[in-house]
């Protein structure tokens, strides 16, 4: 009689794999977010959107884990440079993505701290 094991593939272990397999577009797709989340948080915290900082608060560390995880598992110094630079770009493009944003007018609030 034989037993037959059972691997269960969860979503998120496939995703992890693939987040893995795509570590630099998985980097950077993440860094465009949580830099412009980021931004965005800032902005919230000057007009004062108390919901907003706490969803912003509560979902970025989670964003940024993955990265993390990638830059600290990597022990080659060009690998590590590499994911700098393609975070640096993705900043570049949140950054940019917010403040073009906000001066077409779109998710402009009204300052409530006088």
């Amino acid at each position: 009689m034989t037993t037959k094991v059972l691997s269960s593939v969860t979503a998120s272990s496939k995703l992890w794999s693939w987040m893995n397999v795509h570590m630099y577009a998985t980097v950077f797709f993440l860094t465009v977010i949580t830099d412009f989340w980021a931004n965005w948080y800032s902005y919230a915290i000057v007009h004062d959107w108390i919901v907003i900082q706490a969803f912003l608060g509560l979902a970025l560390p989670f964003l940024n884990l993955p990265s993390i995880l990638f830059f600290i598992d990597q022990k080659d110094i060009k690998i590590r440079l590499k994911l700098c630079a393609v975070s640096a770009v993705a900043m570049l493009i949140g950054s940019t993505a917010m403040l073009l944003m906000i001066r077409a007018g779109i998710g402009v609030g009204k300052d409530m701290i006088p």
